[in-house]
């Protein structure tokens, strides 16, 4: 068995969405500064880098990630592959194309190799999910969506007045998780995996940064 990880590291200015604070990293203690051991604060809006969103990040009476069971976070992932361009939708044909069709209580994970873009201005244009495919999702039972892009929304510069986060809203009011930025899902295109996806558990929590890990 070979252990795949599907999250991004945290380090201070990584990418993020404009309106969240940027990550902090800051030295408490320093054994170089003489003490006998060296201790670091984090400071980290949770929808920065790898996490999954909660229910409760758009359902007021939805459940915090806290709230979630272990056990929706160890199940099997199908992964599919879409060539889509920035601005584009994600549809169920596509989907269906690109890998085998989930089973009950499966992640979904949609691979458009968007993460080797991470480090650049040209992570922040990206494809989405179609309305239509998330509505599909929740349909089939799908337990999390999870993509290699920064939401599976539209992207923020291409939003119009009054937007309603369609996928965010459909996904999570029918509690189907949400996992973002992903990557290194390339190696599993077109597979059915076994994936652990633990998030943090916080406290009332609206999402949680998350440690994802594929067997394959």
């Amino acid at each position: 068995m070979t252990l795949l990880d599907l999250s991004h590291p945290i380090w201070p200015g990584m990418p993020k969405i404009p309106v969240l604070p940027d990550v902090e990293i800051d030295p408490v203690t320093s054994i170089a500064g003489g003490a006998p051991m060296n201790i670091k604060a984090l400071r980290l809006a949770l929808h920065v880098g790898t996490h999954i969103d909660a229910p409760v990040h758009i359902v007021e009476s939805g459940r915090s990630i806290d709230e979630l069971p272990t056990e929706r976070f160890d199940r099997h992932a199908v992964v599919s592959t879409v060539d889509r361009k920035p601005g584009e939708e994600i549809t169920v044909d596509d989907l269906l194309a690109g890998g085998p069709p989930p089973q009950a209580g499966d992640f979904l994970f949609v691979h458009t190799g968007w993460d080797v873009k991470f480090e650049t201005a040209d992570y922040d244009d990206f494809p989405s999910l179609s309305p239509e495919a998330a509505e599909w999702a929740v349909a089939q039972g799908v337990s999390l969506v999870g993509s290699d892009t920064l939401t599976p929304d539209l992207p923020v510069h291409r939003r119009g007045t009054g937007f309603t986060f369609p996928v965010h809203r459909t996904l999570l009011s029918q509690d189907v998780l949400i996992g973002e930025n992903l990557r290194n899902l390339g190696p599993l295109a077109g597979r059915r995996v076994r994936v652990r996806a633990f998030p943090l558990a916080v406290r009332g929590g609206d999402a949680g940064p998350a440690r994802i890990v594929a067997e394959y």
